[in-house]
C-alpha cells in the first residue's frame, strides 16, 4: 500500500469521524442544555454548544489508530512519543471539557496545562530515547544550537503552554482557530511528507494530516453563523497537539512560528498592552486583533479570511525560503508590520470607543 493511499485513508478517517460526530454532539448539547450563553466579549447572539472539541479529538485518535492498523513502519521512539502525545491530549480534552461544562478557575487550568506538558517532557529524564524536548535547532546564522537539558525542558514547557493558550485566545470568531490550525497542519504535512528521499518523514506527516482532517470535518459546522464551537477543550487540544507535532520528528519551530505568527504576535501584544494599561494579562476582554477589526466594521468572514490568508502566505514562505537567515528576516519583517498594525488598530478602536462614549 503506497504512501498516498495510506495518507488518504488516514485523512478520510479523521474527517469522516469528526464530521459525523459534530452534528450528534450539537443535538446532544441542546438536549442537555450544555450551551454557552452570550457574554459581553462574545460575538454570538444566541446560546451555542461548546463541546465540539470532543469530536475533533475522537476523529484525530481514530485516524491515528487507522494509521497503526495500516502498513506503516515506525521506530520504537516514535511510537512512544505518539503514545505520550495521546495521553497528554486526552488529559487536556478531559480537563478542559469539564471547564467548558462546569468551569475551572485560571490557576488550576494552568496547573493542568503544566501536567499535560510534563507527560511528554518528563520521560526525557530517563534518557535521550524517551520523552520529547527541544534540545537543538538550526541557527539562522549557521550550524546547530544545542541546549542544555534543563534549558531544553524549560523551553519545551514554554513552547507547549504558549501554543495551547495562543490557540485558545484566538478562538473568538466563528471558524478562526480552526482555519488557522488547518493551515498550520497543511504546512507541517507538506514539510514532512515531501522531505527528500534521504531523510523521509512520512510517518510524522500523518500526524498533522490527521489533525487537519479532523478540523476540516468540524469547520462546516463552525462557519459563521456557527452551530457549535470547539470550546476550551478543542482550542487547548489543538494548541497542545500542534506544539507536540511541530517537534515530534525534529524541531519545526521556524515553520510553526511563521505559520502561526499572527495569532502568536496578537497574544504577545495583548499581554503587553494589558500590563501597560494596568490590567491582568489573564483577564479576558475585546482587545484581540479580531475583536478590533470587528469593532471597525469588518464581518466575521472577512476577518477569518484575512488572518487565514496571512497565515497561509507566511506558511508558504517558511517552506519556500531556502536559508534560515531568510526565514529569520521574514519573521522579523512580519513582526514589525504586525506591531505597527496592532498599534494603529489599538489607537483607532480606542478613539471609536471614546467617541461612542461621548
Amino acid at each position: 500500500m503506497g504512501h498516498v493511499l495510506i495518507a488518504l485513508a488516514v485523512a478520510l478517517a479523521a474527517g469522516g469521524i469528526s464530521a459525523s460526530l459534530i452534528p450528534q454532539l450539537t443535538a446532544l448539547a441542546h438536549r442537555l442544555g450544555l450551551v454557552q450563553y452570550p457574554r459581553e466579549r462574545d460575538v454570538h447572539q444566541k446560546p451555542v454548544p461548546r463541546i465540539a472539541g470532543l469530536g475533533i479529538f475522537i476523529g484525530f485518535v481514530v485516524a491515528l489508530a487507522v494509521s497503526f492498523w495500516l502498513p506503516v513502519d515506525r521506530f520504537p521512539i516514535e511510537v512512544e512519543r505518539i503514545l505520550l502525545l495521546l495521553i497528554g491530549a486526552t488529559l487536556v480534552v478531559g480537563v478542559m471539557l469539564w471547564d467548558d461544562l462546569v468551569g475551572i478557575s485560571p490557576f488550576p487550568k494552568l496547573l493542568w496545562q503544566l501536567v499535560a506538558a510534563a507527560i511528554v517532557i518528563v520521560p526525557r529524564l530517563r534518557g535521550p530515547d524517551h520523552g520529547l524536548v527541544i534540545e537543538q535547532f538550526n541557527s539562522p546564522f549557521g550550524g546547530v544550537v544545542h541546549l542544555p537539558l534543563v534549558a531544553a525542558i524549560l523551553f519545551t514547557f514554554f513552547w507547549i503552554l504558549g501554543m495551547m493558550n495562543t490557540l485558545n485566545w484566538i478562538d473568538g470568531l466563528d471558524g478562526l482557530a480552526g482555519s488557522v490550525t488547518l493551515i498550520a497542519c497543511g504546512v507541517l504535512f507538506i514539510h514532512t511528507f515531501f522531505r527528500p528521499a534521504g531523510n523521509p518523514q512520512f510517518t510524522i506527516s500523518l500526524l498533522p494530516l490527521a489533525l487537519g482532517a479532523a478540523v476540516l470535518g468540524f469547520l462546516p459546522f463552525n462557519w459563521h453563523p456557527a452551530r457549535i464551537i470547539m470550546g476550551d477543550s478543542g482550542a487547548m487540544f489543538l494548541g497542545f497537539t500542534l506544539a507536540v507535532i511541530s517537534i515530534i520528528g525534529g524541531a519545526k519551530i521556524a515553520t510553526a512560528l511563521l505559520t502561526l505568527w499572527v495569532p502568536i504576535l496578537d497574544v504577545a501584544w495583548l499581554i503587553l498592552y494589558r500590563l501597560v494599561n494596568g490590567r491582568s494579562p489573564a483577564r479576558a476582554d475585546r482587545g484581540h486583533l479580531h475583536h478590533r477589526l470587528l469593532d471597525l466594521g469588518w464581518s466575521q468572514q472577512q476577518i477569518v479570511f484575512f488572518i487565514a490568508a496571512i497565515s497561509a502566505i507566511l506558511g508558504a514562505t517558511s517552506l519556500l525560503l531556502p536559508w534560515p537567515q531568510l526565514k529569520l528576516a521574514a519573521l522579523v519583517l512580519a513582526g514589525v508590520i504586525g506591531v505597527v498594525l496592532l498599534s494603529v488598530l489599538a489607537r483607532r478602536t480606542g478613539q471609536e470607543l471614546k467617541r461612542a462614549a461621548d
